[in-house]
């Protein structure tokens, strides 16, 4: 999971291409955002309801309540924060399958990541729905949730098929005493990484669930690949990575030089976050079935056609489960992991946000394991 800060008016880009209706969404445009999250209830909106432009300006350039108008405790200043914009990525074997798949996969595939983006909101919806007060906020205090306008959105900046959602949380919640107050940004990104995995581990579950897929070994980001699909189709749809990393390599190499040393990972950070702003480029939005019709002959001519990228990856192969219904080496793994991950570093005196993110690595790697048993 990415995160970015938002201002007084950079909210306009996530309404720039959003469709007004169901049709528009077929003829190019993105879909309609969506409301969510515990703090809805204090503004007077409904979880699941149509995001519309005026209600984005009331709360992200004017901090007013979108239904009444009144003043949500101070006014935005016009350099403030006045929300984060959370993405959830789905892996590119994942946007691949809904590339390809008929009518039933891509629905099913686009039902699992919208499941776990919300997955991975209410995890942070319980642990960074935090406010401070008193003299240099001295005193942290508990809030009514957060509020978040979710834009999902199909495609890269280079045209590839790529889903992920753009969780959009208004930097104000309502605290215990009434008053509005700004988001204890602090507690959100240290638990940024714990709920990217969430999310990670929840799609991988959907997934199965909804297809019958399994996922590799995962990386350092808690992110695997479903097995079967064909790493050349994966590179072939990630311009806008290997874009990325032509700009950015030759960079990191001369600093190098320069320095006589090997960058830090916080100055390597730095120099790709420079190579993302200057490689960005505007985004067209093509028709739904022309990005598919593109998509499939870009697959085809690769040598990836949809038919033999599917039978690769199984779907529907697999023993599909009811939710929350687990194998036998599912358990197994479970209780190893109860084991060896929870036990053990909680006497070492590691945090709960530490713990999650090992608890679902080592979920994560023992699922793949069994799921290919």
């Amino acid at each position: 999971m990415s995160s970015a800060k938002i201002g007084t008016s950079s909210w306009r880009y996530y309404t720039a291409g959003v469709a007004c209706a169901a049709t528009e969404y077929y003829l190019g445009r993105e879909a309609p955002g969506r409301w969510h999250g515990r703090g809805l209830a204090a503004l007077g909106l409904e979880p699941g309801s149509v995001v519309d432009e005026a209600q984005l300006e009331a709360l992200f350039a004017r901090a007013l309540n979108p239904s009444t108008g009144q003043r949500l405790g101070r006014a935005w200043r016009t350099d403030g924060v006045t929300g984060f914009d959370l993405t959830f990525s789905a892996p590119k074997s994942v946007s691949s399958l809904w590339a390809l798949g008929n009518r039933d996969i891509a629905s099913a595939a686009m039902a699992a990541h919208r499941s776990a983006v919300k997955a991975g909101l209410a995890y942070l919806d319980t642990h960074v729905a935090l406010s401070r007060r008193g003299t240099d906020g001295t005193e942290q205090v508990a809030t009514d949730g957060l509020t978040a306008a979710l834009f999902d959105h199909r495609s890269s900046r280079c045209g590839d098929p790529q889903l992920h959602t753009h969780a959009l949380v208004v930097n104000k919640v309502r605290c215990a005493d009434g008053v509005w107050r700004t988001i204890d940004a602090t507690e959100l990104f240290h638990h940024k990484k714990s709920a990217g995995m969430i999310y990670q581990a929840a799609l991988r579950t959907e997934m199965h669930e909804r297809l019958g897929v399994t996922f590799e070994v995962l990386n350092e980001h808690g992110q695997a690949e479903i097995v079967g699909v064909p790493s050349g189709l994966l590179t072939l749809w990630s311009k806008r990575t290997a874009a990325i990393a032509a700009d950015a390599s030759p960079k990191i190499a001369e600093y190098e030089k320069a320095l006589a040393r090997t960058l830090t990972p916080a100055e390597r950070v730095a120099v790709v976050k420079t190579a993302v702003l200057k490689t960005r480029r505007s985004k067209d939005h093509p028709a739904l079935s022309v990005l598919h019709e593109r998509w499939r002959g870009e697959a085809t001519t690769a040598g990836f056609t949809a038919d033999r990228v599917l039978s690769l990856a199984r779907v529907g192969a697999g023993a599909a489960r009811l939710p929350g219904q687990r194998s036998p080496g599912q358990r197994m793994a479970a209780q190893r992991v109860a084991g060896e991950h929870v036990a053990g570093p909680r006497a070492r005196g590691l945090g709960e946000r530490e713990l999650l993110v090992r608890v679902v690595a080592a979920a994560g790697r023992a699922r793949a394991t069994f799921s290919r048993a």
